[in-house]
């Protein structure tokens, strides 16, 4: 009966230690925490870091086809979260193209995502069409962030004939109406520069939707005209390539552009 008893306790000592380790992460933090909301309309989302002194805000902005689950239970964006930032996303209205809409959208999500992750929005991220959605938030915003990071972004809508319905979707954007030149950010690169924020493009001369050369090529040469802080990070493969995708740049830009090393 003794026997049976300790084997008993054992067991239950097992099985409590196998709960900790399910319940928390390699380095003892909580599982990941998300909170999710809608905001006028909008399906919006954080995820939270495993402190309760984040280091910032970032907030990612989709591409043409996804929406505001995009990237945000990947391994990418989670370096991010698990090095101790707030990870926000929205809906932006789906294929906004940075209009003004989408730019109202970030100035609503701004303000939740600070209210719910306790710390200030420091950085947007731009993929794709999260470019264009990205800097004219930044440009024509109420509050600016001092960092931008962009992956593939789109920054010219005149250069997007290979990207699937991508002219439709910009006519029904802007009303059908031609977009206003100050919602491409190539033609924007002054106004960019004058907000003071640190900009990272990331990019592939062989993507076959987003021509690398009247994008990120054309829009970093007028920053760094402008006097920008501005770098560009070639890699290699198509639009979608993983090698977009460095979670230890990603990481270490954020960190170094914001002023939160460890």
């Amino acid at each position: 009966m003794r026997t049976k008893r300790i084997a008993q306790g054992v067991t239950a000592t097992v099985l409590a230690f196998l709960l900790v380790l399910l319940t928390t992460g390699a380095s003892g933090e909580h599982p990941a925490e998300q909170v999710r909301g809608n905001l006028d309309g909008q399906r919006v989302r954080v995820n939270l870091p495993p402190t309760t002194e984040p280091k910032g805000v970032a907030i990612f902005f989709h591409g043409q086809g996804s929406n505001y689950n995009h990237k945000m239970d990947g391994t990418w964006l989670d370096a991010l979260r698990r090095d101790g930032w707030v990870v926000a996303s929205s809906m932006f209205h789906r294929e906004n193209w940075g209009n003004p809409i989408s730019t109202e959208d970030t100035m609503k999500l701004w303000d939740w995502a600070e209210q719910q992750g306790g710390g200030e929005v420091k950085l947007y991220i731009g993929a794709s069409m999260g470019g264009t959605t990205s800097l004219n938030a930044l440009v024509h915003g109420e509050r600016k962030p001092a960092c931008w990071y962009g992956v593939k972004p789109a920054v010219d809508m005149s250069t997007m004939g290979n990207v699937p319905g991508a002219r439709r979707f910009i006519s029904q954007a802007y009303g059908g109406q031609p977009y206003p030149r100050d919602r491409n950010p190539v033609d924007t690169a002054f106004k960019l520069a004058k907000t003071g924020a640190t900009f990272r493009f990331v990019a592939s001369p062989r993507d076959p939707f987003v021509p690398y050369e009247s994008n990120s090529g054309e829009i970093v040469s007028r920053l760094n005209q402008f006097g920008a802080d501005v770098s560009l990070r070639t890699v290699q493969g198509p639009h979608d390539d993983p090698s977009h995708y460095s979670a230890h740049d990603l990481v270490a830009f954020a960190n170094e552009c914001a002023g939160t090393s460890d």
